[in-house]
């Protein structure tokens, strides 16, 4: 470790054991009042004393399919979030850690690449499914076995919340899939009530490749209409160990990240949100992660991704025809690689610069007429892509979405809703033949997409739901534009003009569940459970058939997929404790075509999650148990006799945690992941499948000590 991690390291922890010794003067003050204590404590009853508690994760307000904030208990579609107490209790090393227990969605990544992939029911990479951080698409991509889609570290993320499916295509162009969103801390969920100023510093550590990460927030508030929060991370890991104990190769990292927010109310109802978060990855990839050729390319990689946002909002309290959002960003990632092995390629160098611009504008207008209470949205987005790099068998080129949409949402008093939405989308792809001599290429599309859903409450607490939706994704540069050699081959890989949009038709059911008072008073149980059967006509694939030259490779429509299964998510908190439920059972494969009949690649597994928690010392300790179990898949598909079907077996892992808030200026985490130490190797990452090790980390300890000051 350099001299310059020692210094950091050094001085995080001096700060974090400072902030901790604030506290006690805090203490001593509250202890000064025990009347008031005890007061307080006489008028709690069990209820008001549950009531007190965190809400759970389907009570929380999030984004939902129809871009207006609701619970996600009760929004009318498939949709999950991650809270923050839920990020303190799993401490996630990646963004895939994120998404362990969301149904229906796998989140991969390899151990020699910090960038992560989204699987949403079958549906991935960039397009498929829409990822935004603080509103801005993180469209990436890079050449290379199980390259990753985006760049998030976890601690600057304060909630994630996922839309599954078509039903989500009021995002934007593309997200057939559904739509991933990434949300940072404004200075509002940092700062108390009554402080103007307050500073946090953590300290964490993983024994499991003596990983170390310090993380850095501070916020002021100017005003009650300017405030400001500012936050810096830096994470260092060295590689970690398999269930068996083995080294995994080339898996440490060195991640420098941070953000800017600045929230001014200039006026009653107007807001401004500006923003900057900036991230930097070290490491190290290879062209086949984990395989054991001793002519493996090996790179030294560095990669930087920059998002601006800037968000208005316009809501007067005296005008339910305005609830006006305008978002504009730029996000730009660029990864710098320097080849290090064989020894015959040192010193040469490619890059992958990916930059999207976009922006848009809504506004819901709310009114009641005809016994009717109606909320009428509307708006546009638009993005502009860039892809660029020299290496032959990249998709450079150039990539605007753009499309609008209007909704309307009608409630008929306590029991009835019913929502009807028509989006159109259109795409234009400019790029190059890669022909002798190059020619310039363009293609484009359009479509309109509807969406019906309906919803009855027949009884309080039961809520019944049905929808019918369509998607439409464009083909992406990658796919359209790719070309060049790859497998020794010098022509393997050919650009297709021909390619044609993907459609998805969509129909799913739903039910949600929100009691409280069930088996004791306070106790509260939330429950969503979903059936969808989703058709993706003209699903773009690279035909695995032309791999072997002279035959050359080529993206084409290889037929119709079908995605179709049940998803389900229970919570029953009880005040002094809680169960979380969560699993999914998914059948995704081609139904028409050579390849009809056979499963797609990296479909989600089957898979099912428990968390059981306890709460004690008056609520500040927290400690539990979770048990994850995740089925077979099939990673490839049978192309010729000689290439067999690769099938991967399940695993099952149980963490444990533990949450312990000392006092309001000093918190512990504590946590082990693996508790058995399974070797196992995630079957959606590209991991090869002739490596010397497994992919996935044995058992790991985890801790993490904040300290906070503010006043």
């Amino acid at each position: 470790m350099t001299t310059t991690t020692n210094t950091t390291l050094m001085a995080s922890t001096a700060l974090a054991f400072v902030l901790g010794l604030c506290a006690a003067p805090f203490a001593s003050a509250q202890e000064q009042e025990p009347e008031k204590k005890a007061a307080k404590a006489d008028r709690l009853t069990p209820a008001t004393a549950a009531q007190n508690q965190p809400a759970t994760m389907l009570d929380v307000i999030t984004i939902s399919a129809t871009m207006i904030k609701t619970a996600v208990i009760d929004s009318m579609a498939a949709i999950s979030a991650v809270d923050q107490e839920e990020l303190d209790r799993i401490q996630p090393d990646t963004a895939a850690d994120i998404f362990r227990t969301t149904p229906g969605v796998a989140a991969s990544m390899n151990g020699d690449d910090p960038a992560t992939a989204i699987n949403i029911r079958g549906l991935e990479q960039y397009g498929r499914v829409v990822v935004t951080l603080d509103g801005a698409r993180q469209d990436y991509w890079r050449v290379g076995h199980g390259s990753g889609s985006f760049y998030v570290e976890p601690d600057l993320i304060k909630d994630a919340t996922v839309i599954r499916g078509p039903v989500s295509n009021a995002y934007g162009s593309g997200g057939i899939g559904g739509v991933v969103s990434f949300e940072t801390k404004d200075a509002g969920d940092f700062l108390k009530p009554g402080e103007n100023w307050a500073l946090s510093e953590k300290l964490g550590y993983e024994s499991n490749g003596d990983g170390f990460t310090t993380s850095t927030t501070g916020a002021y508030r100017f005003t009650e209409d300017a405030d400001i929060i500012g936050n810096l991370i830096y994470r260092n890991r060295d590689s970690y160990t398999d269930g068996n104990g083995d080294t995994v190769p080339w898996t440490g990292e060195r991640v420098t990240s941070g953000y800017l927010k600045t929230t001014l109310r200039p006026a009653d109802g107007h807001e401004l949100k500006l923003g900057a978060i900036l991230q930097r990855y070290n490491d190290q990839i290879t062209g086949s992660s984990g395989s054991t050729s001793p002519t493996l390319s090996r790179y030294d990689a560095n990669t930087t991704n920059q998002t601006y946002t800037a968000a208005y909002t316009w809501k007067p309290d005296d005008n339910e025809l305005i609830d006006l959002s305008v978002n504009a960003y730029h996000n730009r990632t660029r990864a710098e690689q320097t080849q290090v092995w064989p020894v015959n390629a040192i010193g040469n160098f490619r890059f992958y610069d990916v930059a999207t611009t976009g922006f848009n504008v809504k506004n819901s207008s709310r009114f009641d007429a005809w016994g009717l209470a109606h909320t009428l949205t509307y708006g546009a987005d638009y993005y502009f892509l860039e892809g660029n790099s020299e290496t032959a068998h990249f998709g450079s080129g150039k990539q605007q979405g753009y499309g609008t949409f209007l909704q309307w949402q009608g409630d008929y008093e306590n029991w009835l809703q019913v929502i009807t939405a028509l989006r159109y989308d259109g795409y234009t792809l400019d790029g190059q033949t890669k022909t002798v001599p190059v020619q310039e290429a363009s293609i484009n599309g359009d479509r309109w997409s509807p969406r019906v859903t309906v919803g009855v409450t027949p009884i309080e607490g039961l809520q019944l739901y049905g929808t019918y939706s369509e998607g439409y994704r464009a083909p992406g540069l990658q796919d359209v534009f790719r070309g060049g050699g790859a497998h020794g081959a010098g022509d393997a890989y050919r650009p297709n003009l021909l390619l044609q949009p993907e459609t998805a038709k969509s129909w799913e059911a739903g039910i949600n569940v929100k009691y409280d008072n069930i088996l004791a008073e306070g106790d509260r149980l939330r429950a969503k459970v979903n059936l969808f059967h989703t058709d993706v006509e003209d699903y773009i694939e690279a035909d695995l058939r032309t791999l072997t030259p002279p035959i050359p490779r080529t993206a084409t429509n290889i037929g119709e997929a079908r995605l179709k299964g049940i998803e389900a998510e229970m919570v029953y908190d009880y005040g002094w404790g809680f169960v979380n439920l969560s699993g999914a059972l998914i059948d995704a494969k081609v139904v028409s075509g050579v390849y009809s009949g056979q499963p797609l690649n990296n479909t989600p597994l089957d898979r099912f999650s428990a968390t059981l928690g306890f709460r004690m010392l008056e609520d500040q300790l927290t400690v539990g148990a979770q048990y994850l179990s995740i089925g077979e898949i099939t990673r490839t598909r049978r192309t010729s006799l000689s290439n067999p079907i690769v099938v991967d077996p399940g695993f099952e892992l149980v963490n444990v945690f533990a949450n312990w808030t000392v006092n309001d200026n000093l918190k512990v985490d504590f946590g082990v992941d693996n508790v058995f130490n399974t070797a196992y190797t995630d079957p959606q990452s590209a991991w090869s499948t002739t490596a010397a090790t497994e992919q996935g980390k044995g058992r790991t300890f985890k801790v993490a000590l904040t300290g906070r000051i503010g006043g």
